[in-house]
């Protein structure tokens, strides 16, 4: 065996055999040695690489994650509960009761049961000579709430033709006047078995047509000489100011429907020129989320914004909620808020509570906003009211809202003689 191994490690082609053997391997490990340096580059690469998504994932996705401040343009608040839910402090029944002319109100805010009387009254006596007395105001007194600042009054109505509201002044206040939607028999079998192509090619004066356009509508107007119809849906926001004389008629056949919000001015403003912000119904913001939908009157929902100005700081929002759903609404911190009940039933403030039936007005105490769910099978309709109150001492007389006695006196004597903003009072009658 030796002298075989001698004689092979002697043998040319042997020794050639391993030369090339071990050439190829080191020629491999040559090869091999820059693959692993490259391995090790690529993996640390990665790791490099991989650094961003951890800080994303340990400090972006948590923030992310908890939920936000609850601001009022934060869309996501509103779909979480609240740690201090307002809770439902006063509820009370508005009963129907005459109004105006001939008018039917059911009044929930404001004791008054008629500010409407007739101008003859108010112009045959001399208020410098006979004095006011404030103490039995020509109206009947209810024992609804009185008033909840910075607001005076809420209605919803009910008037149909020849009934109305004719020709009133007022001073030192805001009325929001919102149609609701009513249809007349003949108007609802219309939209079932007309086509709307055909419907809308009608002329204006088809009295079909005229009768659809006109349910639920409303003929405004004042000695300034503004006059128009609001129809259903829309809202019409009017700062009486120092002074506005006007009437508000039913514009179509059958039951005219409608809340009217009396909203107090601050003492800097109730001399203010008179003046109007109308809002037709499509221009009314509009916003839905988990089964709810709002009209924004003014204030904001679900992160849109309505663009009414408001001197009093207000909240106004119509809610419709399907049948299962549930709400949770900002409210300022501070702000007085009520809630009146159009349709439906709901339940209000903890889930655990009675519910709600329509026509009641129920008035929320402090807290983070308010929180509703609807366990009803059908909609339910409400409007959510909220404003900063104003602070102020508050002397009411009939369609006269300033702060003091004097300043009542003094509002009746303008007008009765016709100065500091009712120069055109007595020189004007509606044509309604």
């Amino acid at each position: 065996m030796m002298r075989l191994r001698q004689h092979l490690a002697s043998s040319p082609i042997y020794t050639s055999a391993i030369a090339r053997i071990r050439n190829k391997t080191h020629h491999h490990n040559h090869r091999q040695l820059p693959l692993t340096q490259k391995l090790r580059t690529s993996t640390q690469n990665k790791l490099l690489l991989l650094i961003p998504f951890l800080l994303v994932f340990f400090f972006l996705i948590p923030t992310l994650l908890l939920p936000p401040a609850r601001t009022m343009s934060s869309s996501s608040a509103a779909s979480a509960p609240f740690e201090k839910p307002r809770a439902v402090v006063k509820k009370l029944l508005a009963e129907s009761q005459p109004e105006g002319q001939g008018a039917t109100v059911r009044r929930s805010i404001g004791r008054y049961l008629s500010i409407l009387f007739p101008l003859s009254t108010w112009r045959s006596n001399d208020p410098s000579s006979s004095g006011v007395d404030f103490s039995s105001p020509p109206c009947l007194r209810r024992h609804e709430l009185r008033n909840l600042d910075p607001f005076l009054m809420l209605d919803e109505f009910s008037v149909s033709k020849p009934a109305g509201f004719p020709d009133h002044p007022h001073r030192g206040f805001e009325t929001v006047t919102y149609m609701l939607e009513v249809r007349s028999v003949a108007s609802t079998l219309l939209l079932c078995f007309t086509c709307r192509a055909v419907f809308s090619s009608a002329p204006a004066s088809c009295s079909l047509k005229r009768l659809l356009l006109l349910q639920g509508a409303f003929t405004h107007q004042d000695f300034a000489g503004h006059k128009g119809t609001i129809r259903a849906g829309d809202v019409q926001w009017m700062t009486a100011g120092r002074g506005i004389v006007h009437s508000e008629m039913p514009a179509g056949d059958g039951v005219q429907k409608g809340l009217q919000l009396w909203i107090n001015l601050s003492s800097k403003d109730k001399m203010i020129e008179p003046r109007y912000q109308e809002l037709q119904s499509k221009d009314i913001s509009r916003a839905e989320h988990g089964g709810v939908e709002a009209r924004i009157i003014a204030g904001e929902a679900f992160g849109v914004r309505s663009p009414v100005f408001t001197r009093t700081p207000t909240m106004y929002i119509d809610f419709t909620m399907r049948p299962g759903s549930q709400l949770h609404q900002p409210i300022p911190e501070g702000w007085n808020a009520f809630v009146y009940i159009i349709d439906g039933e709901g339940v209000f403030g903890r889930e655990k509570a009675a519910p709600v039936s329509a026509h009641h007005c129920i008035v929320l105490g402090p807290g983070d906003g308010l929180s509703v769910w609807n366990k009803s099978g059908a909609p339910l309709r409400f409007a959510l009211v909220a404003g900063q109150p104003l602070g102020e001492p508050v002397v009411q007389h009939g369609p006269f809202v300033m702060n003091s006695r004097a300043e009542i006196q003094q509002a009746m004597e303008d007008y009765y003689y016709g100065k500091n903003g009712f120069e055109r009072a007595s020189q004007w009658s509606s044509s309604a």
